[in-house]
């Protein structure tokens, strides 16, 4: 027979003195109840978040700094190489000259520079950076609120889709090269990099003027939005896959923010008027930027693994995912350098960011050739290279130009290498702890 559930012993009445103290707990000797067993480990695990959300988002900006350079440097060289072997074949087709031949594959590579050289000439070049600065400055806080809202969302969606364009763009290129569907392909890769390059040129102009303001306003709505972001992300229900995704968006956007203040810097530098009172306080107000960023992940974070039941351990996890994609393990056959698969993870917009580095660079430059003109004006690196061009010494432009390529590839081939110790000493790890 079953057995009656027994409702619970309704306590006795009690006096007004025994209630006082049992609100006051004089007789907390006797007292044996506690916190449930897990909410220690819960705070803990709470704690433990920012710390290791901060070894995943440092190493995670090496790997994006990684895939930078590698833009910067070696597609350039890939990008000659190719027009060289594409030279070979047309003198003997079908032969070349040894290894020196054409492949589909130099195709693509082909392709890519000249999205960037296309997008960074005809759709950059001719936005005057001055006019857009002026512009933004004159709108109503309410319409850049609205502005910075619909440039952050239209970039992660530009992010999740552009290094698939590039794959099929690729595989267009290897499979069917003749095929019309060749040309749509990299039409759409075109109009990527464009919206991207320009999304991405709007956000650089957008943070400058924030960063040149005295009052300081736009800078508050930009820092305001940061924590905005947490109120839309921390009382949903997410996975682990799902909180990936954010995480690796965090990444992104950490390393475009750091660049783009370091290009702000730049240009600000070569339009005169920074004395070092200025750049200390550049700098101060960047510090309040990056801890603004800081704490805002820190919170979303913490919040998010702590309403999910997430344990903390999920971050180390995704550092082994990424090492796995630097190192090509789970990729073989199908990676197409060493930052393709980790590139690809993290949805990291390589073109559209080497885009806008480029135009901010050559609006230094113009500064730089302004002021060469007379005696006025800063005294700053590219000066130098400025006076090289007006007085036309083109051998030693030239030159110069080679050595700081050259410099700039030792550290991404340095960097590269690092990484991949890195990534391997990482992998190795847990197998070691385990056969202990």
């Amino acid at each position: 027979p079953s057995k009656s559930l027994k409702s619970p012993e309704v306590p006795g009445r009690q006096s007004m003195m025994t209630y006082i103290k049992k609100e006051m707990m004089i007789d907390s000797s006797r007292q044996e109840g506690s916190a449930a067993d897990d909410v220690d480990a819960n705070m803990e695990e709470f704690l433990r978040v920012p710390a290791k959300l901060e070894k995943l988002l440092f190493f995670s900006f090496w790997i994006c700094t990684d895939a930078f350079l590698y833009a910067l440097t070696i597609l350039p060289i890939k990008f000659l190489w190719s027009c060289i072997c594409l030279a070979a074949s047309i003198i003997r087709p079908r032969k070349g000259f040894g290894v020196c031949s054409f492949h589909r594959r130099h195709l693509y590579q082909i392709l890519q520079m000249s999205v960037v050289i296309v997008v960074y000439r005809k759709v950059l070049m001719p936005i005057s950076i001055g006019v857009l600065y002026h512009w933004i400055r004159g709108q109503a806080m309410l319409k850049l609120y609205v502005l910075i809202a619909i440039v952050e969302v239209f970039d992660r969606l530009l992010c999740s889709i552009g290094q698939d364009a590039l794959d099929s763009l690729y595989w267009n290129c290897n499979r069917r090269p003749y095929h019309p569907r060749m040309i749509i392909s990299t039409t759409v890769v075109l109009i990527y990099a464009t919206f991207h390059s320009l999304l991405l040129f709007l956000h650089v102009a957008t943070l400058n003027v924030a960063m040149n303001s005295s009052d300081h306003a736009l800078l508050s709505l930009i820092i305001s939005g940061n924590f905005a972001e947490i109120k839309s992300t921390v009382f949903k229900k997410y996975n682990k896959q799902n909180l990936f995704k954010i995480t690796t968006s965090d990444i992104c956007e950490r390393f475009k923010l750091a660049l783009f203040l370091v290009l702000i810097l730049i240009l600000n530098c070569f339009q005169g008027g920074m004395n070092q009172a200025k750049i200390l306080q550049y700098f101060y107000i960047c510090g309040v930027v990056l801890v603004a960023e800081l704490f805002s992940d820190w919170i979303k974070h913490s919040f998010i693994t702590k309403f999910n039941f997430i344990k903390s351990s999920v971050y180390p996890d995704y550092a082994l995912i990424l090492a796995g994609d630097l190192t090509g393990i789970g990729h073989e056959g199908i990676n197409l350098n060493h930052t393709h698969a980790v590139v690809k993870r993290l949805g990291f917009s390589q073109i559209p960011i080497v885009c806008v580095m480029l135009r901010f660079i050559s609006e230094a430059m113009r500064y730089a050739i302004v002021f060469s003109h007379g005696d006025a004006g800063p005294e700053y690196f590219f000066n130098t290279f400025a006076f090289w061009y007006t007085e036309g010494r083109w051998a030693t432009l030239a030159g110069a130009m080679f050595g700081v390529f050259f410099l700039t590839l030792v550290v991404k081939v340095v960097l590269g290498f690092a990484l991949l110790g890195v990534a391997r000493r990482m992998l190795e790890g847990p197998a070691d702890d385990s056969g202990k």
